[in-house]
Protein backbone atom coordinates (compact mmCIF):
# COMPACT_ATOMS: atom_id res chain seq x y z
CA UNK A 1 0.00 0.00 0.00
CA UNK A 2 1.29 4.04 -0.44
CA UNK A 3 1.03 4.65 2.94
CA UNK A 4 3.90 1.04 3.73
CA UNK A 5 5.85 2.39 0.96
CA UNK A 6 6.55 6.02 2.40
CA UNK A 7 5.94 5.54 5.32
CA UNK A 8 3.65 7.99 5.69
CA UNK A 9 -0.47 7.33 6.09
CA UNK A 10 -2.57 8.51 3.29
CA UNK A 11 -5.44 6.38 3.44
CA UNK A 12 -8.64 8.78 3.41
CA UNK A 13 -11.88 7.48 3.58
CA UNK A 14 -15.12 8.85 1.73
CA UNK A 15 -18.68 8.60 3.11
CA UNK A 16 -21.31 9.68 0.49
CA UNK A 17 -24.48 8.16 -0.89
CA UNK A 18 -23.70 9.90 -4.58
CA UNK A 19 -21.52 7.61 -6.32
CA UNK A 20 -20.85 10.17 -8.84
CA UNK A 21 -19.12 12.21 -6.00
CA UNK A 22 -16.96 8.80 -5.42
CA UNK A 23 -15.40 9.37 -9.13
CA UNK A 24 -15.09 13.04 -8.15
CA UNK A 25 -13.25 12.24 -5.31
CA UNK A 26 -11.27 9.38 -7.63
CA UNK A 27 -9.97 11.58 -10.31
CA UNK A 28 -8.94 14.46 -7.78
CA UNK A 29 -7.06 12.91 -5.53
CA UNK A 30 -5.87 9.36 -7.92
CA UNK A 31 -5.14 12.15 -10.73
CA UNK A 32 -4.03 10.46 -13.78
CA UNK A 33 -0.10 10.27 -14.07
CA UNK A 34 -0.60 11.96 -17.65
CA UNK A 35 -0.39 15.69 -16.62
CA UNK A 36 -2.80 16.53 -19.68
CA UNK A 37 -4.99 13.80 -19.16
CA UNK A 38 -5.19 15.52 -15.23
CA UNK A 39 -5.84 18.77 -16.10
CA UNK A 40 -8.78 18.09 -18.84
CA UNK A 41 -10.10 15.66 -16.17
CA UNK A 42 -10.30 18.82 -13.86
CA UNK A 43 -11.90 21.30 -16.60
CA UNK A 44 -14.04 18.64 -17.53
CA UNK A 45 -15.37 18.17 -14.11
CA UNK A 46 -15.23 21.68 -12.91
CA UNK A 47 -14.93 23.89 -15.11
CA UNK A 48 -11.51 25.09 -13.84
CA UNK A 49 -7.88 26.25 -15.39
CA UNK A 50 -4.76 23.66 -14.60
CA UNK A 51 -3.75 25.72 -12.19
CA UNK A 52 -2.41 22.80 -9.73
CA UNK A 53 0.64 21.79 -9.33
CA UNK A 54 1.47 17.84 -8.97
CA UNK A 55 0.16 15.92 -6.48
CA UNK A 56 0.83 13.36 -4.05
CA UNK A 57 -1.57 10.12 -4.51
CA UNK A 58 -4.10 9.14 -2.09
CA UNK A 59 -5.30 5.49 -1.39
CA UNK A 60 -9.10 5.49 -1.08
CA UNK A 61 -11.86 3.81 -0.12
CA UNK A 62 -15.37 4.99 -0.50
CA UNK A 63 -18.86 3.93 1.45
CA UNK A 64 -22.21 4.93 0.18
CA UNK A 65 -24.17 5.03 3.74
CA UNK A 66 -22.58 5.96 7.55
CA UNK A 67 -22.78 2.61 8.77
CA UNK A 68 -21.06 1.44 6.09
CA UNK A 69 -18.36 3.78 6.51
CA UNK A 70 -18.19 2.84 10.45
CA UNK A 71 -17.45 -0.86 9.11
CA UNK A 72 -14.51 -0.04 7.33
CA UNK A 73 -13.02 2.33 9.96
CA UNK A 74 -13.29 -0.58 12.51
CA UNK A 75 -11.97 -3.10 10.20
CA UNK A 76 -9.09 -0.78 9.46
CA UNK A 77 -8.56 -0.13 13.38
CA UNK A 78 -8.76 -3.75 13.98
CA UNK A 79 -5.99 -4.07 11.29
CA UNK A 80 -3.56 -1.73 12.52
CA UNK A 81 -3.69 0.35 9.08
CA UNK A 82 -6.38 3.09 10.19
CA UNK A 83 -7.42 5.89 7.88
CA UNK A 84 -5.77 9.15 8.18
CA UNK A 85 -8.48 11.57 6.46
CA UNK A 86 -12.71 10.40 6.32
CA UNK A 87 -14.79 12.81 4.07
CA UNK A 88 -18.10 12.59 5.22
CA UNK A 89 -21.56 13.94 3.69
CA UNK A 90 -23.73 15.40 5.95
CA UNK A 91 -26.92 13.81 4.54
CA UNK A 92 -27.11 10.07 3.36
CA UNK A 93 -30.70 8.76 3.44
CA UNK A 94 -32.31 6.76 4.50
CA UNK A 95 -29.81 5.55 7.02
CA UNK A 96 -26.88 7.98 9.93
CA UNK A 97 -26.81 11.63 8.96
CA UNK A 98 -23.24 12.84 9.07
CA UNK A 99 -23.04 14.05 12.72
CA UNK A 100 -24.45 10.10 13.60
CA UNK A 101 -21.33 8.93 11.22
CA UNK A 102 -18.92 11.12 13.13
CA UNK A 103 -19.72 10.08 16.20
CA UNK A 104 -19.59 6.59 15.69
CA UNK A 105 -16.35 6.80 13.80
CA UNK A 106 -15.15 8.98 16.69
CA UNK A 107 -15.46 5.55 19.28
CA UNK A 108 -13.40 3.32 17.62
CA UNK A 109 -11.12 5.87 16.30
CA UNK A 110 -10.97 9.22 17.76
CA UNK A 111 -7.75 10.37 16.15
CA UNK A 112 -8.76 10.59 12.80
CA UNK A 113 -9.49 13.53 11.03
CA UNK A 114 -12.73 14.36 9.20
CA UNK A 115 -14.21 17.05 7.29
CA UNK A 116 -17.97 16.64 6.82
CA UNK A 117 -19.41 18.07 3.74
CA UNK A 118 -22.21 20.09 3.33
CA UNK A 119 -24.71 23.21 2.91
CA UNK A 120 -25.37 25.42 5.43
CA UNK A 121 -28.88 24.83 5.34
CA UNK A 122 -28.07 21.03 6.58
CA UNK A 123 -27.00 21.63 10.00
CA UNK A 124 -25.79 25.37 10.84
CA UNK A 125 -21.57 25.42 12.25
CA UNK A 126 -23.38 26.29 15.65
CA UNK A 127 -25.91 23.01 16.14
CA UNK A 128 -23.10 20.86 14.78
CA UNK A 129 -20.45 22.40 17.66
CA UNK A 130 -22.83 21.17 20.22
CA UNK A 131 -23.71 18.16 18.93
CA UNK A 132 -19.54 17.00 18.38
CA UNK A 133 -17.65 19.50 20.67
CA UNK A 134 -14.61 21.68 20.72
CA UNK A 135 -12.39 19.84 18.28
CA UNK A 136 -9.44 20.05 15.69
CA UNK A 137 -10.11 17.18 14.04
CA UNK A 138 -13.08 18.67 12.25
CA UNK A 139 -13.61 20.88 9.67
CA UNK A 140 -16.69 21.63 7.42
CA UNK A 141 -16.17 21.80 3.35
CA UNK A 142 -19.07 24.04 2.33
CA UNK A 143 -21.00 22.94 -1.00
CA UNK A 144 -20.11 23.20 -3.60
CA UNK A 145 -16.86 22.70 -3.41
CA UNK A 146 -13.31 22.69 -6.11
CA UNK A 147 -11.10 20.36 -6.50
CA UNK A 148 -8.39 23.12 -5.08
CA UNK A 149 -10.36 23.13 -2.08
CA UNK A 150 -10.43 18.96 -1.43
CA UNK A 151 -6.52 18.68 -2.24
CA UNK A 152 -5.31 21.04 -0.01
CA UNK A 153 -7.70 19.78 2.41
CA UNK A 154 -6.66 15.75 1.83
CA UNK A 155 -2.50 17.39 1.59
CA UNK A 156 -2.50 19.01 5.45
CA UNK A 157 -4.87 16.98 6.81
CA UNK A 158 -2.87 13.87 5.97
CA UNK A 159 0.17 15.31 7.00
CA UNK A 160 -1.51 16.70 10.53
CA UNK A 161 -2.27 12.87 11.34
CA UNK A 162 0.90 11.65 10.47
CA UNK A 163 2.51 14.70 13.16
CA UNK A 164 0.18 13.68 15.00
CA UNK A 165 1.47 9.97 15.39
CA UNK A 166 4.86 10.33 15.15
CA UNK A 167 4.30 12.85 18.50
CA UNK A 168 2.37 9.70 20.22
CA UNK A 169 5.45 7.37 19.27
CA UNK A 170 7.89 9.29 20.34
CA UNK A 171 5.56 9.79 24.08
CA UNK A 172 5.48 6.41 24.26
CA UNK A 173 9.21 5.71 23.60
CA UNK A 174 10.27 8.35 25.90
CA UNK A 175 7.17 6.25 28.66
CA UNK A 176 9.68 3.04 27.66
CA UNK A 177 12.71 4.73 28.41
CA UNK A 178 11.56 5.87 31.64
CA UNK A 179 9.99 3.15 32.82
CA UNK A 180 13.51 0.74 31.81
CA UNK A 181 15.62 3.41 33.49
CA UNK A 182 13.52 3.44 36.78
CA UNK A 183 13.49 0.05 37.15
CA UNK A 184 17.24 -0.25 36.93
CA UNK A 185 17.42 2.46 39.47
CA UNK A 186 14.89 0.72 41.66
CA UNK A 187 17.59 -2.50 41.73
CA UNK A 188 20.16 -0.27 42.16
CA UNK A 189 18.71 1.19 45.23
CA UNK A 190 17.62 -2.25 46.20
CA UNK A 191 21.19 -3.62 46.44
CA UNK A 192 22.41 -0.56 48.04
CA UNK A 193 19.84 -0.85 50.89
CA UNK A 194 20.78 -4.76 51.13
CA UNK A 195 24.89 -3.78 51.22
CA UNK A 196 23.82 -0.65 53.74
CA UNK A 197 22.10 -2.91 55.97
CA UNK A 198 24.72 -6.31 55.37
CA UNK A 199 27.60 -3.71 56.82
CA UNK A 200 25.68 -2.85 59.96
CA UNK A 201 25.47 -6.42 60.94
CA UNK A 202 28.89 -7.37 60.32
CA UNK A 203 30.13 -4.19 62.05
CA UNK A 204 27.89 -4.83 64.82
CA UNK A 205 29.81 -8.09 65.17
CA UNK A 206 33.46 -6.34 65.30
CA UNK A 207 35.45 -4.41 63.03
CA UNK A 208 35.76 -5.41 59.34
CA UNK A 209 38.65 -7.40 58.53
CA UNK A 210 41.24 -6.98 55.71
CA UNK A 211 39.30 -8.56 52.96
CA UNK A 212 35.69 -7.99 53.93
CA UNK A 213 36.31 -3.94 53.64
CA UNK A 214 38.11 -4.92 50.07
CA UNK A 215 34.84 -6.52 49.26
CA UNK A 216 32.63 -4.31 50.43
CA UNK A 217 34.87 -1.31 48.48
CA UNK A 218 34.46 -3.32 45.15
CA UNK A 219 30.53 -3.23 45.44
CA UNK A 220 30.77 0.19 46.17
CA UNK A 221 32.44 1.26 43.15
CA UNK A 222 30.37 -0.88 41.87
CA UNK A 223 26.97 0.61 42.37
CA UNK A 224 28.96 3.72 41.71
CA UNK A 225 29.51 2.92 38.23
CA UNK A 226 25.87 1.64 37.48
CA UNK A 227 24.42 4.62 38.80
CA UNK A 228 26.66 6.63 36.50
CA UNK A 229 25.22 4.75 33.94
CA UNK A 230 21.79 5.24 34.73
CA UNK A 231 22.59 9.25 35.39
CA UNK A 232 24.04 9.89 31.88
CA UNK A 233 20.88 8.75 30.08
CA UNK A 234 18.36 10.31 32.14
CA UNK A 235 19.70 13.27 31.66
CA UNK A 236 19.21 12.59 27.93
CA UNK A 237 16.01 11.97 28.72
CA UNK A 238 15.28 14.65 29.96
CA UNK A 239 16.39 16.89 27.42
CA UNK A 240 14.60 15.12 24.69
CA UNK A 241 11.19 15.59 26.88
CA UNK A 242 12.08 19.15 26.80
CA UNK A 243 12.63 19.51 22.93
CA UNK A 244 8.90 17.57 22.84
CA UNK A 245 7.33 19.87 25.20
CA UNK A 246 8.70 22.89 22.33
CA UNK A 247 6.95 20.92 19.74
CA UNK A 248 3.20 21.42 18.74
CA UNK A 249 1.12 19.05 21.21
CA UNK A 250 -2.11 18.95 22.03
CA UNK A 251 -3.39 19.20 25.92
CA UNK A 252 -3.57 15.26 26.39
CA UNK A 253 0.13 14.63 24.65
CA UNK A 254 1.23 17.83 26.45
CA UNK A 255 0.04 16.50 29.90
CA UNK A 256 1.81 13.13 29.38
CA UNK A 257 4.75 14.52 27.98
CA UNK A 258 4.86 16.63 31.46
CA UNK A 259 4.61 13.29 33.88
CA UNK A 260 7.59 12.25 31.54
CA UNK A 261 9.24 15.04 32.61
CA UNK A 262 8.82 15.12 35.74
CA UNK A 263 9.45 11.58 36.65
CA UNK A 264 12.64 11.53 35.28
CA UNK A 265 13.50 14.62 37.50
CA UNK A 266 12.39 12.74 40.51
CA UNK A 267 14.58 9.95 39.84
CA UNK A 268 17.50 12.21 39.19
CA UNK A 269 17.00 13.48 42.62
CA UNK A 270 16.82 9.87 43.95
CA UNK A 271 19.85 9.32 42.37
CA UNK A 272 21.70 12.78 43.62
CA UNK A 273 20.54 11.26 47.18
CA UNK A 274 22.26 7.97 46.65
CA UNK A 275 25.65 9.76 45.57
CA UNK A 276 25.64 11.54 48.71
CA UNK A 277 24.64 8.78 50.90
CA UNK A 278 27.63 6.56 49.40
CA UNK A 279 29.88 9.54 50.24
CA UNK A 280 29.08 9.80 53.31
CA UNK A 281 29.44 6.33 54.28
CA UNK A 282 32.70 6.83 52.45
CA UNK A 283 33.76 9.58 55.00
CA UNK A 284 32.90 7.18 57.76
CA UNK A 285 34.99 4.44 57.11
Amino acid sequence: MTSQKTNENRRILIIDDNVSIHEDFRKILTPPKDADSLDKARVALFGEAPSLPPQVRYELDFASQGREGFGLVQSAQREGNPYAVVFVDMRMPPGWDGLETIEHIWYVDPEVQIVICTAYSDHPWEDIGQRIGNTDKLLILMKPFNSIEVVQLANSLTKKWNLASSVKLQIESLAFSVNQRTAELQHANDRLQENVARRIAETAKGPLGEDDASAFRQKEEFLAIMSHEIFMPMNKLIGKVSLLLDSPLNPEQREHASTIQQCAQDLLALLRDMHEFMAGQGQQR
